[in-house]
């Protein structure tokens, strides 16, 4: 009777967690899954349990083994365990050695991972499969919420894994390529990682397989503790389990769910923010733009998720930012001017006036020097032909100027212009832009936002706050570089042989033009 038993209740709770898991995956006829099977006693126990399902619900099953590290001939028995059991397994081999150098991944750990996600994302798009199911149990995501407690995780780490989750690298990755020497590939849009065993323990996979007679494979490298997962699975949770909590399984995945629920309340408020935090979408170059004000108003909670979600839009992953990243770009927002926070693959964040530049690093380096604040523009005067102002990296000089019928008014320099004397006559200043600024654009009667003109202009955002504007008490006379305000134009007269003009030039002090 008690051998009875022994098969029963596996096979009763395996057939149980399996259709509920398969109703909540929505599987039906012409669906495929792809499973990676390592030989394992947690994969070979999720094959058996979805072929079973299969024959009820009409799904296809395409199994899939990554030939990856480095015990020898006992991955290669893996292998051909695998190919036996499974005829149409889809099975290759990668040299993780070689990717870490190529991609400059430290971790063997880490380095396999990506291999791994990569492979089973080609093969799902080479099967047309929007569900990659992995043999993930309870304990698995009891060692990994403890890993990411020990290294100081956010609320991400805490949460640990979910049943479903979005595909953990970006759309193009170097992840994604089952080989270092094939070029990054893209992934299927809405491909998703299926964990069905996660309500089961390890002890029950193995029972289950047991119970039916089913085959597998025991890795040795699972033993090995120089790894830190094996060290947390071999050591640290079976002393937190004899000193501490005899259940710490169990509390460390209430830990996972109670993350996982405060988790998706906060994201959604941080979703009602996104479009103030980041008012334009990603440009054609790769540089994100945050308003510095609205992450600011932001309670602190939100404002790390708010980071994460502008890296991850930027670069589609964020697996290699860490807490102590996100919590140097959240201090970022109230720092002066020009203050860098370095970031993984060669990316920063760069404060500059109201906003927060994601980007690589040195992509939005501007060619203006950053003015201290507004300066007065010294302009000629009776005698005084020439006045020079030096402010801030720039030496700007006023001359005054006589110019023939036939004289062009395009002085052929974007940074210098003709400006009429008359609209200088009040005096003028020199600052950068503002919220609200408007101007007269050249040629035009009514006025422009100054951020839309920047915009047609092609005026990179990160170059707005340097640019400096010529302002007189009437308004903007002109944007340097950029656009010229119409009533600050020269006016010829017919009747005229010469016409007065003023010309403003801006140079940065040190260059060959400069004086």
């Amino acid at each position: 009777m008690r051998g009875s038993n022994d098969r029963f209740w596996p096979t009763m709770q395996m057939y149980i967690l399996g259709r509920t898991a398969i109703r909540r995956a929505r599987l039906g006829i012409g669906d495929v899954v792809v499973v990676g099977v390592s030989g394992g006693p947690d994969s070979c126990a999720l094959m058996r349990m979805l072929s079973t399902a299969r024959k009820y619900e009409g799904f296809t099953l395409q199994p899939a083994h990554l030939i990856h590290d480095f015990r020898g001939q006992e991955m290669y028995d893996d292998a051909e365990f695998v190919r036996q059991r499974w005829p149409n397994c889809i099975i290759e081999e990668v040299d993780v050695t070689a990717y870490q150098r190529e991609h400059g991944v430290s971790s063997f750990e880490q380095a396999a991972r990506d291999l791994r996600y990569g492979f089973l994302a080609r093969v799902a798009r080479r099967v047309g499969a929007r569900l990659v199911a992995l043999g993930h149990t309870a304990d698995d995501l009891a060692e990994t919420v403890l890993l990411h407690v020990a290294r100081g995780s956010g609320m991400h780490g805490l949460r640990g894994m979910s049943e479903f989750d979005d595909w953990p690298y970006p759309e193009e990755s170097g992840a994604i390529s089952a080989r270092p020497d094939q070029t990054p590939q893209e992934s299927p849009h809405d491909l998703k990682v299926w964990r069905p065993l996660l309500p089961m323990r390890r002890l029950h996979t193995i029972a289950y397989c047991r119970a039916h007679q089913v085959d597998f494979r025991d890795d040795s490298t699972n033993y090995m503790r120089d790894f830190a997962r094996n060290r947390v699975r071999l050591d640290l949770m079976p002393a937190l389990a004899e000193q501490l909590n005899p259940r710490i399984t169990d509390a460390l995945i209430r830990l996972s769910r109670t993350a996982s629920v405060q988790l998706d309340y906060l994201k959604q408020q941080a979703d009602l923010l996104w479009f103030d935090v980041a008012p334009e979408p990603l440009t054609d170059d790769g540089v994100l733009y945050l308003n510095r004000d609205a992450i600011a108003s932001a309670h602190p909670a939100l404002r790390p998720l708010l980071m994460r979600r502008a890296w991850t839009l930027l670069t589609g992953d964020s697996k290699r930012l860490t807490e102590g990243h996100l919590s140097g770009m959240a201090a970022a927002v109230g720092s002066s001017t020009g203050k860098q926070v370095s970031l993984p693959g060669g990316y920063a964040l760069t404060t500059q006036g109201r906003w927060m530049i994601l980007a690589l690093a040195g992509s939005t380096d501007c060619p203006y020097p950053a003015l201290s604040g507004e300066f007065r523009l010294a302009l000629p005067w009776g005698p005084i032909a020439v006045a020079v102002t030096k402010r801030d990296g720039w030496e700007v000089t006023s001359r005054t100027a006589t110019l023939a019928p036939d004289a062009p008014l395009d002085t052929g320099e974007p940074t210098a212009v003709y400006l009429s004397p008359a609209a200088l006559a009040e005096g003028a200043t020199v600052r950068t832009w503002q919220p609200g600024d408007r101007i007269q654009p050249l040629g035009m009667s009514g006025s422009r936002k100054l951020q839309d003109v920047f915009v047609d202009a092609g005026v990179p955002r990160y170059w707005r706050d340097r640019l400096p504007l010529v302002v007189t008490p009437r308004g903007i006379a002109w944007a340097v570089g950029v656009r010229m305000a119409d009533w600050a134009a020269i006016r010829r007269q017919p009747t005229d042989p010469d016409t007065p003009a003023t010309l403003v030039s801006f140079r940065l002090e040190g260059s060959e033009n400069a004086g």
